[in-house]
């Protein structure tokens, strides 16, 4: 950016833009451009109060009256602005404006000399290099005695399309021509003690066609920048072609008070061909009824200087202009409507009556810029520059996180903002799905029922039984472990060891089980504590520190979670089939009564069925207890038989006890005791630990690594603030303006 000092004396006769020259006055004179003297008491309230706000810094925040110049590529937009404020805009029929120049006017107090200022506001598309190499750029050669004149603004012109097309030109040299567009802004701000608080906008003209072409929307995209902010004065220029081919009339449909902010001027009035554009008149005489283009603000013809005129005088192309509309042609129409003069007392009772309108929108936008401030601030974190700041951050955050994860855990969810941070819930639905899949899948090899058995039974002679029962595959399954353990036991028992191995294969599925539980649970766990973390801390690098900082203990929690799986699974696979829970004894002598009831009721519907009447009603009369005794005697006198009937009412009763045995240890001992414990995930991080891991001169360094503040992220809270600063001081201000 560079910094001019203007010389006081500058005289603006020969298009040389003095700061001396006071912008405006009550009779707009010639001598005199758009300013600050044409007001009433109550504007120049707005304007102080505009002042005020400039000088705090609002007005890069939100959007401050200004005048913007808009219309169709070659129209003369750049110099109608030179005609209303006499500042030099470089003037070329072969060259046309090829990005947005903003001349920011800015009042100081009268003890200060008038600078300007010039810098490049990248477009938001540029690279991070770019945009810090366009925001460091200033003009070369201007130097404090340079005069802002017309050499000067040109000079300046040309450096700043250089730079800001350079990277264009560098990455396509043949094609230089098609990107003669950009969104990049050029500000000029001119400060001191005689100005007025205003901005002044140059932007590209519109061209023809249609959105498959870059620079229309290009220039349709900066065009409706400046249109969408409400405090912009909008000077519609078109020249004596037919207004239905200007493109900017198409934009201006959608304005939705474009008759209290749009003015408009037909530009070139001196090329206009007799009789053949009757449709200039009927725009200047603005006929609410007839005209199809018609402006509450009304209409302005201007004759600017021709290619040739271009170093003329201003006084000399007052006469000029002047001595155009005294001709016959233009008798019948307002002389108020005609000649830079006019436009500018217009363009200024229009700013003045703007402000009135505008500044009661101020508060509603300065709260909105506010709220967004607060927010980001917010986001940021507070600051941390030395230990103690450190420490109590860490601290906050911890508590934070804990309350969450305490309030989670025991089913407080009232503290909680979202349905997927309650996590005794999760978790429990992760157990309810890990014991439905150990009951459906656990089982290697299915028990047999006491239905089967009777229909063995009844389909077979008594001497076919044990044949019968050896069939069966699951007892086909304990026969053969029976016959393939035989040691030194007698006939007729069973090898301990038989128990054992049945056993192993029974369980098999439980280890693949357990382990898709357990990383379920985990993963549940995780994503848990890492929604917990975003809430209690919103800043990413300090959050993603104190992660890398906890992860060990993370990783050896759920290491030791796993390992106590792998224990329990060892237990239940390779111990003794040993349990003191009398259910067992219970359940296994119920299945050996089940078995003896369900064969003895299948045998006597059997007999009922295929005896005759008599018989059925003598089969009826015979004690039940009598019949199970003897199918009981005769099943039980086999020793084989007995052999895979008790070794498999025994499994299959010792089965029930231990797989809930397992789902339950599962559940208390290694989640609830390792991944929910003291030293899991969601229960580590707490205030206690964060003062034995990092409090005191001993964890200095190490505090200070982990929490240190990222400098960008120091830079950034220090905008923000002088941000809200500005912003609340200037809400305070428009508050406090009373309409005189």
């Amino acid at each position: 950016m560079g910094s001019t000092q203007v010389s006081p004396g500058t005289s603006f006769g020969s298009n040389e833009f003095s700061p001396n020259t006071s912008f405006g006055s009550t009779e707009v004179s010639p001598g005199n451009p758009l300013g600050y003297d044409f007001e009433d008491s109550q504007t120049r309230a707005q304007m102080e109060l505009i002042d005020d706000l400039q000088k705090l810094g609002v007005s890069n925040h939100i959007g401050l009256p200004q005048l913007v110049v808009v219309g169709d590529q070659s129209t003369g937009k750049s110099s109608v602005l030179q005609a209303v404020t006499e500042i030099p805009f470089p003037i070329d029929d072969k060259m046309c404006t090829k990005f947005a120049t903003e001349i920011v006017l800015q009042r100081t107090s009268p003890n200060k000399g008038t600078t300007v200022k010039f810098e490049i506001i990248p477009a938001d598309n540029e690279s991070t290099d770019r945009k810090q190499a366009l925001s460091a750029w200033s003009p070369a050669g201007i130097d404090g005695n340079a005069e802002l004149n017309k050499s000067t603004m040109e000079s300046v012109f040309m450096q700043a399309e250089t730079m800001i097309f350079s990277d264009t030109f560098r990455k396509s040299p043949r094609k230089q021509s098609t990107s003669r567009l950009s969104s990049s802004t050029l500000r000029i701000t001119r400060t001191g003690p005689n100005e007025t608080n205003f901005a002044i906008v140059d932007i590209p003209g519109l061209i023809r066609g249609d959105d498959s072409h870059v620079e229309y929307r290009t220039a349709k995209q900066l065009v409706q920048k400046y249109l969408d902010n409400p405090r912009s004065i909008i000077v519609l220029v078109i020249d004596v072609i037919d207004t239905e081919r200007q493109e900017i009339f198409q934009l201006l449909k959608t304005l939705p008070d474009q008759e209290t902010r749009v003015i408009g001027v037909i530009n070139k009035c001196d090329t206009k061909q007799k009789k053949s554009h009757d449709w200039v008149f009927d725009l200047i005489r603005n006929d609410p009824l007839q005209s199809k283009h018609y402006l509450k603000e009304g209409w302005f013809g201007l004759r600017n200087r021709r290619a040739y005129e271009l170093e003329i005088s201003n006084d000399e192309r007052d006469k000029l202009e002047e001595s155009f509309f005294s001709g016959h042609d233009w008798k019948s129409l307002d002389a108020n409507k005609l000649g830079r003069h006019h436009l500018k007392q217009a363009l200024l009772q229009m700013r003045n009556r703007h402000l009135k309108q505008s500044i009661p929108a101020m508060l509603c936008d300065i709260q909105d810029k506010l709220d967004e401030c607060v927010q980001e601030i917010d986001r940021l974190g507070e600051p941390r520059t030395d230990n103690q700041a450190q420490f109590t951050l860490v601290n906050k955050i911890a508590a934070r996180y804990s309350a969450m994860a305490e309030g989670a855990l025991n089913g407080h969810y009232e503290v909680l903002s979202d349905e997927k941070l309650f996590a005794r819930k999760l978790i429990r639905d992760d157990l309810e799905s890990f014991q439905e899949s150990m009951a459906v899948g656990g089982l290697n090899v299915p028990f047999g029922t006491c239905n089967l058995d009777a229909e063995i039974f009844v389909c077979h002679q008594p001497s076919e039984w044990t044949q019968a029962i050896r069939s069966s595959p699951t007892y086909a399954w304990i026969s053969s472990a029976i016959k393939n353990y035989r040691a030194k036991e007698d006939i007729g028992e069973v090898n301990p060891e038989v128990k054992d191995q049945l056993w192993r294969q029974q369980t098999s599925n439980w280890e693949q089980i357990a382990s898709k539980a357990f990383n379920k649970v985990e993963a549940t766990i995780e994503e848990i504590n890492m929604a917990f973390f975003r809430e209690a801390c919103p800043d990413e690098l300090l959050r993603s520190r104190l992660l890398i900082w906890l992860q060990d203990e993370f990783r050896k929690a759920s290491a030791d979670a796993r390992s106590e799986m792998d224990r329990l699974l060892e237990n239940e696979h390779q111990g003794h089939l040993f349990t003191l829970q009398p259910a067992k004894r219970q359940r296994q002598q119920h299945l050996h009564d089940q078995r003896i009831q369900a064969c003895a009721k299948a045998l006597i519907a059997a007999n009922q069925k295929n005896a005759g009447p008599l018989a059925a009603k003598e089969l009826a009369n015979i004690n039940p207890v009598s019949t199970d005794e003897v199918i009981n005697s005769y099943i039980y006198k086999h020793a084989e038989l007995v052999g895979i009937l008790n070794t498999h009412d025994s499994l299959a009763a010792y089965y029930e006890v231990a797989l809930y045995r397992f789902i339950d240890n599962f559940a208390l001992q290694v989640v609830e005791r390792h991944l929910l414990g003291p030293r899991g995930p969601l229960r580590l991080f707490n205030p206690q630990y964060v003062t034995e891991k990092l409090y005191g001169d001993k964890n200095a360094e190490k505090l200070s690594k982990l929490a240190n503040e990222d400098p960008a992220t120091a830079q950034a809270r220090a905008k923000f603030e002088a941000q809200r600063t500005s912003l609340e001081e200037g809400k305070i201000r428009v508050q406090n303006f009373k309409v005189l």
